[in-house]
């Protein structure tokens, strides 16, 4: 198996499997599961192990310090709702709901913000 820093130059040069997003989903370094997110934004990849990890990542909401305003709990959470993905959808409405104004306006705002396709 490739270690996280292999699975990180995969993601640079988008020839990642699909089925190992998951697994830098599970890594320590925030800056490899932020590009592990966004490629899953690219290719609308999502199956129930990736909607979980976002939903246990999404409870990062202090502390975690993203970009810009957002936290990383922010991102997942928005993940959630930009995969064409039933069970995805419902982990975000789920989420969502629990959120505070501010933690919701900051989700809205970065889903909105597109910032993820840079």
């Amino acid at each position: 198996m490739a270690s996280i820093v292999e699975l990180a130059e995969e993601i640079k040069a988008d020839t990642i499997k699909n089925e190992d997003l998951i697994v830098c989903l599970e890594a320590k370094n925030l800056r490899v599961v932020a590009m592990a997110t966004f490629k899953l934004i690219e290719r609308n990849y999502c199956d129930i192990g990736i909607v979980e990890r976002l939903a246990e990542l999404g409870k990062l909401l202090t502390d975690s310090k993203f970009i810009g305003p957002w936290q990383f709990g922010h991102i997942a959470i928005a993940t959630l709702s930009l995969l064409s993905d039933k069970d995805a959808k419902i982990k975000f409405n789920e989420l969502f709901e629990g959120l505070s104004e501010s933690d919701k306006f900051l989700v809205d705002n970065f889903i909105k913000s597109e910032s993820y396709k840079a």
